[in-house]
This record gives C-alpha cells, sequence and structure tokens, in this order.
C-alpha cells in the first residue's frame, strides 16, 4: 500500500474514515432498500405469534400448520416486537442492515490485528459495498445476524489458537449456544473449531476448556430443549428439521439443489410414504422419517452419493446452474456477474491466503472453507452458505492477495509490507 494513502489515513484518523465508510455504505443500503420478496421461515412463525396462534408452523410439503420446533427460536422472536407497527418489515429490514454494518466492523477488527490499517479499511469498504450482503440483509431472515456471529466466532478462534484463556473460552461457548439458536449447523462448525484448536495447542485445558464450552452451549439452548419436550414428549435440542434438509440433498431425484429432476417411481414411493405417515404423526416424526430415509439412500447408493457430493461442493464454490430467485436477485445477468466475480475473489483470496504467512490463521481461515462447503455437501446447496460463511473472509483475502501480487510486480525482490502485522498484532491484542 502507497504511503501517500497511509499518510492520508494518518492524517484523516483511521476511526473517522471507518465512520465516513459506514455512514455512506448504510445510506447506500437504505437508498437501495425494496419491499421483501422473500419470506423466511422465522418470519412467518412471528407473524403467527402476533396473530395469536402461538409458535407455530407448517412442516413442509405434508403436515397442516402446528406447534413446531422446525424453526429455530432467536430470529423469530427478535423480529415478534417489529411486527405489532405498521412498519414492521421495514424495520427489520433496517435492523438487519445494521446487523451487517456490525459484522462488516467485526471483519474489519479481526483482518485489523495482521494487516495494515490501509488494508483493513480498504476491505472494511468493500464488505459493506458488497452487493449479495445487501441482498440478502433485505430478505426477513437471519443472514447479517448469522455473519456477524460467525465473523465473532472465528475471530474467538482465532484468538484461542494465540493466546487461549478461560475468558476466551467462555465466549465462545456463549458464541456457539446463540448460534444453535439460529442455525444450528454451526455445530459442525464447533466441532471442526475445535479439533482446529487441539491440533496448535494440545494440554488439557485447551480439553477443559472445550468442556466449558460446550456445557455454556447446552445451558444456553437448555431451555427451549425444555420446552420442545414439554411440548411434544420428545428429546429435540434445538430444531427437527435435520431430515427435510439431509433428505433434500439426497432422495432418489436429488440435483445438489433442490429435487427438479422428473419423478421415478422410487421418489413417487418415498414421497407417498412420508405423506401416508404424516397423517398420524407429528412433525418431529415426520421429520425422523425423512431423515432415515435419506440415510437408507445414502448408504444404498455410495457412488451416487459421492458425485451428487462433489457437485454440490462445485455449485458451492462456483454458482448453481439456477439462481436468480435463489439469490434474490431481480435480474438473471446480476447472477452471472456475481459467479465471475465470485472465481475472481476466489483465485485472488487463495494468493492472499497464502500471503499471509501466518500458519494458524491459514489454517483457520481453511476450517471456515471446510465447514461452509460441508454444510452444503452433506445437505444441499443455499447460496447464503457461501456469502455468509466464505466471503466475509475471501473478499478481504482477495484485497491483500490482489495488493500482495501488485507488489511482487512492481517490485519482486521486495516482500510487501502491509503484512508485517501478523506477529505484532497477536502480541498487541494479549
Amino acid at each position: 500500500m502507497s504511503n501517500r494513502f497511509s499518510r492520508f489515513i494518518s492524517r484523516i484518523g483511521e476511526r473517522r474514515l471507518l465512520l465516513v465508510i459506514a455512514g455512506v455504505a448504510f445510506g447506500f443500503q437504505l437508498l437501495n432498500l425494496r419491499a421483501p420478496n422473500f419470506y423466511g421461515e422465522p418470519f412467518l412463525v412471528a407473524k403467527n405469534i402476533v396473530a395469536s396462534k402461538g409458535y407455530v408452523f407448517a412442516y413442509p410439503i405434508t403436515t397442516p400448520i402446528g406447534p413446531t420446533c422446525y424453526v429455530t427460536p432467536l430470529y423469530v422472536y427478535l423480529q415478534v416486537p417489529f411486527l405489532y407497527f405498521p412498519w414492521g418489515e421495514r424495520a427489520i429490514q433496517v435492523m438487519n442492515l445494521l446487523f451487517l454494518q456490525a459484522g462488516c466492523f467485526v471483519v474489519y477488527r479481526f483482518f485489523r490485528r495482521f494487516t495494515s490499517s490501509s488494508v483493513a479499511l480498504l476491505s472494511f469498504a468493500v464488505l459493506s459495498f458488497y452487493v449479495p450482503f445487501w441482498i440478502l440483509s433485505y430478505t426477513l431472515d437471519p443472514n447479517s445476524l448469522n455473519l456477524v456471529l460467525l465473523a465473532l466466532t472465528v475471530e474467538c478462534v482465532y484468538l484461542l489458537l494465540v493466546f487461549p484463556s478461560l475468558r476466551q473460552w467462555i465466549w465462545f461457548g456463549i458464541l456457539i449456544g446463540i448460534q444453535m439458536l439460529l442455525r444450528p449447523d454451526i455445530a459442525l462448525g464447533a466441532v471442526l473449531f475445535s479439533i482446529l484448536i487441539v491440533l496448535w495447542n494440545r494440554s488439557f485445558a485447551t480439553v477443559k476448556g472445550i468442556a466449558v464450552a460446550a456445557i455454556l452451549s447446552l445451558v444456553i439452548v437448555s431451555p427451549w430443549t425444555i420446552r420442545n419436550y414439554m411440548l411434544f414428549h420428545k428429546f429435540v435440542l434445538v430444531s427437527a428439521n435435520a431430515g427435510m434438509n439431509l433428505y433434500e440433498g439426497n432422495n432418489p431425484v436429488a440435483t445438489g439443489e433442490f429435487s427438479e429432476l422428473p419423478a421415478t417411481p422410487e421418489s413417487r414411493q418415498d414421497f407417498s410414504e412420508i405423506a401416508e405417515y404424516s397423517k398420524t404423526h407429528d412433525q418431529i416424526d415426520v421429520d425422523r422419517l425423512r431423515l432415515k430415509i435419506s440415510e437408507q439412500w445414502i448408504l444404498a447408493h455410495p457412488g451416487k452419493v459421492f458425485i451428487l457430493d462433489l457437485k454440490k461442493a462445485w455449485y458451492h464454490w462456483f454458482g448453481r446452474p439456477i439462481m436468480g430467485e435463489q439469490f434474490h436477485y431481480t435480474f438473471q445477468r446480476d447472477a452471472l456477474m456475481f459467479k465471475i466475480f465470485g472465481v475472481l475473489m476466489l483465485l485472488f483470496g487463495l494468493y492472499g491466503l497464502n500471503a499471509i504467512r501466518n500458519p494458524k490463521l491459514q489454517s483457520l481461515f481453511i476450517t471456515v472453507f471446510i465447514y461452509s462447503t460441508l454444510v452444503s455437501a452433506i445437505f444441499f446447496v443455499q447460496s447464503r452458505h457461501r456469502i455468509l460463511k466464505v466471503d466475509p473472509f475471501l473478499l478481504p483475502l482477495a484485497i491483500v492477495g490482489l495488493i500482495s501480487a501488485l507488489g511482487y510486480i512492481r517490485n519482486p525482490m521486495r516482500r510487501p509490507d502491509l503484512l508485517v502485522e501478523a506477529e505484532q498484532g497477536e502480541a498487541s491484542s494479549a
């Protein structure tokens, strides 16, 4: 990064520039705010609560509306207060945009630990004006809240890698517990992050820390678990939707996205069995049946599953064949632009990942990418997995890679100084 830009930052002030970027980005986000065209499941449950129907929802396809634990509760109850007012939907969108700003700031703060102020500010600007984040924030889904919580979790894991402490383990447990009440796939992330920490810090203190974090997470979700047992007389830790998601990604007509192929005798038989079962069983049992059917199909078709998983991993990284509405874009050409930008971001991001020369940090980013890919490969590909779990970290890495590549072209013998603070940043964060 040029000395001129660094002097400009010093003259204006890093914090002041940060506020200006955030303010301008937030203003543009509000100017482009449009009525939502995608109503997520938490929003529909929140509407039922406001309408005095209770925490009810119709399990997809087969069951009528009724008491449910299909939808996780955190974002539902965050939306309920807004829906009592006539501007409720717009207020929820603004809340999402504020969560997005918070998430961009957390990622900026995280990258500021090991990059120069110039790189961190540029990364913050790119994140703040990254339109896919805006689009997912405009929907009435917990996307931006998911982003900020994951960013805080990654930052926490990094501190556990370099300076493990009881305080950080407690914070890690709290973050995992909160996210379990939002999107339970974080359980897979928690396992992968814990394995990563153990590989770098092989000590009894690490094992105790993981135990503390696990207990705290279970304590946080326990009120909802107790509610589920008292209502359904069955154990459901957080939500009963794993069967639905696993079946959508693993069934006789699965494509990696949704079941788009023409029906087959096997798929018709499965649907008939599920529909008949739904007449006499509640949503939890129906979801468990879907889980059982999908597991049986996986065991019976290992070759198909392997090819399907590869296809889902490809879709996850390079975009699905059908996008448009699934990305909540207005025009299909936006999806093509996103694919092109995504490939460039991946190339420069990988170069930036290599350029940071911090093994712990590199392994952390790789773990995040593996976590995101596995979620898509196990279940089915949803655009938000890539955007919310990968792009917040891949975008800044692409900035690092681009600037590092430009610096190398200008002077192949000189290491760029934008990465110098990897060791200094660790020391200052202690």
